[in-house]
């Protein structure tokens, strides 16, 4: 009976571990196609995630390559860029807005705007222009609005441009609009005085004659005549104003100019007792020009010099020499003779006038002195250029061009050794 129930048992059990293991090899079958697929799935993602990394990094080494080209452009401005938020505070600033606003290295991001005191008085607003001065530079300050989407929010762009030259020039021009206008004023009152002073200028002198024994008569002639002479000496002045200055051109020692103007004012100088030091830089060359004429010009900036200044003051010879490129781009040398002192100074609304003929600030004055040395360096193709701080001093610098002549100067200055 054992037997018999056994073997069927057998069957059973056989039967049964066949169909699982059947079971368990389609499952496996099924498992290891779903790990093919599932790991040509991930090839596949994994193809496509280096593609997109190999994108994404191409693209940030280009934003980068943008980012440096854009700041190296905003770097490299003419103008100063200052970028700020809504109430004023730095944001972004160039290396030409760090120059002119005078912060050197230092990061001003996060400062308010208004301690800067070129942007003191500068209100935020769009449109806004207007010029400041700070020390002898003019710029010109803009606003404008900050309205994009970034990342900081909106804020405000202030525009800084050096508009130094430009408004030199523009002063120089109209300096030379007005000197034009008062020279023929003036040369037409000259000339219209020049003949009856003449006819009393000799009427006095044959009066003095007449009077040579009557004592007292005698004396009033004599102070009549001083006082016709000095009106003859203003005459003179005048008309050397009113007709300009011809140079007799000739090779000149810039340096040796300095000593000989010195020299013509030495009486004065050790009257004062005014102490002098002349400073050369770049050894000047030789240039073509007007000695007398120049040597004169000089003279009226020491004399104005020693009268601005207290006993014993300080007073600046110097000369330099500088190249600069003309309409072509040739560089052509430009002498630059200086006459600095430490005196009162001029009030900044007084600058624009003291060239003019007639204008004094001193009572014993007529005030041609500078009006002749514009003239004088005028007439040599120069200008010139005056700065001053009242309480501090003023420096005037003749700037003159050597010209296309300055080769025949060295000439000249091998020959006399």
């Amino acid at each position: 009976m054992a037997l018999e129930t056994e073997a069927p048992y057998t069957e059973v059990s056989v039967s049964a571990l066949r169909e699982a293991f059947l079971a368990f090899t389609s499952a496996s079958e099924r498992l290891e196609r779903s790990y093919a697929l599932l790991r040509e799935q991930t090839e596949e993602l994994k193809r496509e995630l280096g593609e997109k990394n190999a994108r994404l990094l191409v693209s940030l080494e280009e934003k980068e390559r943008l980012q440096k080209f854009l700041d190296g452009i905003l770097q490299n401005l003419p103008v100063g860029i200052l970028v700020t938020d809504l109430e004023g505070r730095v944001r972004l600033t160039n290396e030409k807005a760090r120059h002119m606003l005078e912060f050197g290295d230092r990061a001003p991001e996060g400062v308010s705007y208004r301690s800067f005191p070129l942007l003191r008085d500068l209100p935020l607003a769009s449109g806004v222009l207007r010029e400041s001065r700070n020390g002898a530079g003019v710029y010109r300050c803009s606003v404008s609005p900050l309205n994009g989407a970034t990342e900081q929010g909106p804020g405000w762009v202030i525009l800084l441009e050096d508009v130094s030259e430009v408004t030199r020039w523009k002063r120089l021009a109209e300096r030379q609009k007005r000197l034009t206008s008062m020279g023929g004023m003036a040369a037409r009152i000259a000339h219209e005085i020049r003949n009856p002073l003449g006819s009393m200028e000799l009427n006095v002198t044959l009066l003095m004659e007449e009077l040579r024994d009557s004592g007292q008569a005698l004396e009033l002639a004599r102070r009549l005549a001083t006082g016709v002479r000095n009106l003859s000496h203003v005459l003179s002045n005048l008309l050397q104003f009113a007709k300009g200055s011809d140079p007799v051109r000739e090779p000149i020692d810039p340096v040796a100019l300095l000593a000989e103007a010195e020299e013509f004012a030495g009486p004065l100088l050790k009257e004062k007792r005014i102490r002098v030091r002349r400073e050369v830089r770049q050894a000047p060359a030789f240039f073509y020009g007007d000695r007398v004429l120049l040597r004169q010009a000089l003279l009226n900036l020491i004399v104005n010099a020693v009268e601005a200044m207290k006993f014993g003051g300080f007073l600046r010879l110097g000369c330099r020499q500088t190249s600069e490129g003309d309409e072509a781009g040739t560089l052509r040398p430009w002498i630059h003779l200086t006459v600095q002192d430490n005196g009162r100074g001029i009030p900044e609304e007084e600058l624009d006038r003291i060239f003019d003929p007639f204008y004094t600030t001193r009572s014993e004055g007529m005030g041609l002195g500078l009006a002749i040395v514009n003239n004088i360096v005028e007439a040599h193709g120069g200008f010139v250029d005056v700065e001053s701080r009242p309480g501090r001093g003023t420096t005037f610098v003749l700037s003159i061009p050597a010209g296309q002549e300055q080769e025949h100067g060295y000439e000249a200055h091998s020959a006399c050794g």
